[in-house]
């Protein structure tokens, strides 16, 4: 489509950007006009040159029969082969400044221009209307159609991102409790092993007669360590000397140094290796401080369970500018700059919400971590299919993406000396005690669970072929990308315990521990066990999910097996006025996923065996 827009005396042609507008940008989600003050920092993404000779490299970089098979490229040269034109850079520059626009960030690799306005200044320079949309209970301002851009620059752009805010619903993928009650008020009982503690008080209505256990008061490093295999790689000295895991996230913790130290003292870890880098752009803070408390709840989890899985490896937190919404420049920060071999990400939204923009620039962000050799883990959610939320089913994003490692989630249970008694997938359906009876209907209604499915957007990779049930990779009668790869502890019944400074009601701090649980946890243990391999190897690994898939049958995974669906814990939960209700969560029970031999959508090829990984993987 072509379109007039005059600016100044001189007329230029315009095209329409496809797939801009998302998908959730209705007539009928509308929901008022944004304000023309308001400002929107938006990125215009460039393509990569060269780009037949990149798909090359990359399939060759994933072929053992290539000379190229796993020869990363450093940073400086994928730059020198790949990065968009500086003619098209300049010419991009050129184009926002005649509309008005500053210029926030360009990265070394060219890879885009983010540049700051007004909602005015966009409508006009893109031939858009920014309306706000109702979507899942958030408010999103958004574009009413595609933008449009100068023909010049059409065959350069491949994405713009930022004209809506939908990356916001990008949320921290962890489930903890509320802040911790007061000092000296408990709310347990729990258990330090599986089944330590046990009530016949309560019916069990999964099983009948049989007592039902409490929940995990939070598993200790040492505990997971010994369950997964990890502490035989520290016998050997593999304890991610030399590595480094960078964590992208939003938002600061200002008390995230006293929260690591604590935890590492308290748990016997070496001290950290730790450090922060703000992501380029404009630092602002939204208004709800609860999302900003959930991110600081996030980075103290990633950074403290990362650490505790490869305890001597440095630490770089990449920290997301305006909120949420630059999780993208992040990601592009940490693989330009190369600051790490091994990337956790523990966010992500439904893969329904995503634009097709926003999922084209961060392919190509992928495409150059690859290249590098650099290996991206996300957590695969915690809303099992997403229909509760979304109205539809959905895999996650960018977890299923073919281009990163998704990581699903487990309940794991811990015998008394510390190893493995069994494992299962992460579902969760809760039912209430209201003094007399479980007042909810059998089995209980769905709270939570490892996010997993097959993918609307992309085909099914190779490495998934003859590996995914071909009924969990079919969509519209296509084989699609199917996720989780891989999975670790993640259920909060069966969660970790990590150390947080919260704010008391009357005012004040206090820095104490909880328990917690979600794949944002099982994502950091993933990436510390692909340091251990990295470092056990002497060389980075990158991608992995080639050889994780050639090694699904090997030694190297525990298969997590459907249980009898018989399996549940009794929770005690403080109210505000200062009761304790009490609750029968189950295990095994994630909206239409399932856990089933074999990979399955909840918890893909199964939990790592970290000392048999890492010695296949060398192997």
């Amino acid at each position: 489509m072509v379109l007039a827009s005059v600016h100044g005396a001189a007329a230029d042609a315009t095209e329409q950007l496809p797939d801009t507008k998302p998908e959730w940008a209705t007539p009928a989600n509308e929901s008022g006009d944004a304000s023309n003050a308001a400002k929107v920092v938006f990125s215009v993404w460039l393509g990569w040159r060269n780009r037949d000779e990149l798909d090359q490299l990359l399939a060759d970089q994933q072929d053992e029969e290539s000379p190229s098979y796993r020869e990363w490229l450093s940073a400086r040269t994928f730059r020198a082969r790949f990065a968009p034109d500086e003619r098209d850079v300049h010419d991009v520059k050129t184009w926002l400044r005649s509309e008005g626009f500053s210029l926030v960030d360009i990265p070394r690799n060219n890879l885009f221009v983010t540049a700051e306005g007004t909602v005015a200044q966009v409508e006009d320079a893109f031939s858009v209307q920014e309306h706000l949309y109702e979507v899942e209970g958030h408010l999103i301002r958004g574009p009413d159609t595609n933008p449009s851009i100068p023909s010049s620059l059409a065959d350069m752009v491949q994405a713009i991102t930022g004209l809506d805010n939908g990356f916001t619903l990008a949320t921290p993928q962890h489930r903890s409790p509320a802040p911790p009650p007061p000092t000296g008020t408990s709310v347990g009982p729990c258990s330090h092993h599986w089944a330590e503690h046990t009530s016949s008080r309560y019916p069990n209505p999964y099983d009948q007669g049989r007592p039902l256990p409490w929940l995990i008061c939070g598993y200790t490093p040492a505990q997971i360590a010994s369950a997964y295999g990890i502490d035989r790689l520290w016998d050997e000295g593999i304890d991610g000397e030399g590595q480094t895991i960078a964590i992208t996230g939003a938002f600061f913790s200002p008390t995230i140094r006293d929260d690591i130290r604590r935890f590492s003292r308290l748990f016997g870890l070496p001290k950290p290796k730790y450090r922060e880098i703000v992501a380029p752009g404009t630092v602002r803070y939204p208004r709800d401080v609860a999302d900003i408390q959930s991110w600081y709840i996030e980075q103290s989890l990633d950074i403290q369970w990362a650490h505790a899985v490869a305890p001597k490896a440095k630490l770089v937190y990449v920290g997301a500018a305006n909120d949420s919404r630059g999780l993208d420049l992040a990601l592009n920060e940490v693989v330009d700059k190369q600051l790490a071999n091994v990337i956790s990400n523990s966010w992500g939204m439904p893969e329904s919400d995503a634009s097709k923009g926003e999922i084209r620039a961060l392919g190509s962000i992928f495409e150059q971590a690859q290249a590098q050799g650099i290996g991206i883990y996300f957590a695969s959610g915690d809303s099992g299919d997403n229909f509760d939320f979304t109205g539809k089913m959905s895999g996650g994003f960018p977890s299923s993406s073919p281009l990163v490692t998704s990581v699903g989630g487990t309940s794991l249970a811990i015998d008394e000396s510390g190893e493995r008694m069994w494992e299962t997938g992460w579902g969760t359906t809760e039912m209430n005690w209201n003094g007399r009876r479980w007042a909810d209907a059998f089995p209980g209604y769905f709270i939570y669970g490892a996010g997993g499915g097959v993918s609307h957007v992309y085909d099914q990779p190779d490495y998934q072929r003859f590996t995914v049930p071909f009924a969990s990779a079919l969509w519209k009668g296509k084989l699609r990308r199917a996720e989780p790869d891989v999975a670790l502890v993640s259920d909060p019944q069966t969660g970790v315990l990590f150390s947080q400074t919260w704010s008391k009601p009357g005012g004040g701090t206090e820095q104490k521990e909880s328990w917690i649980g979600g794949t944002s946890l099982a994502t950091p243990l993933t990436a510390g066990i692909a340091a251990l391999a990295n470092q056990s190897a002497d060389h980075p690994y990158g991608f992995l999910n080639p050889k994780l898939y050639e090694l699904q049958w090997s030694d190297a995974f525990s298969d997590v097996r459907p249980t009898d669906r018989k399996l549940a814990v009794l929770r005690n939960r403080l109210l505000p006025n200062g009761t304790i209700h009490t609750l029968l969560r189950s295990l095994d029970r994630n909206s239409s996923l399932a856990t089933a031999w074999g990979w399955d959508n909840v918890t893909g090829l199964g939990s790592p065996r970290a000392d048999q990984l890492v010695e296949d993987l060398d192997s």
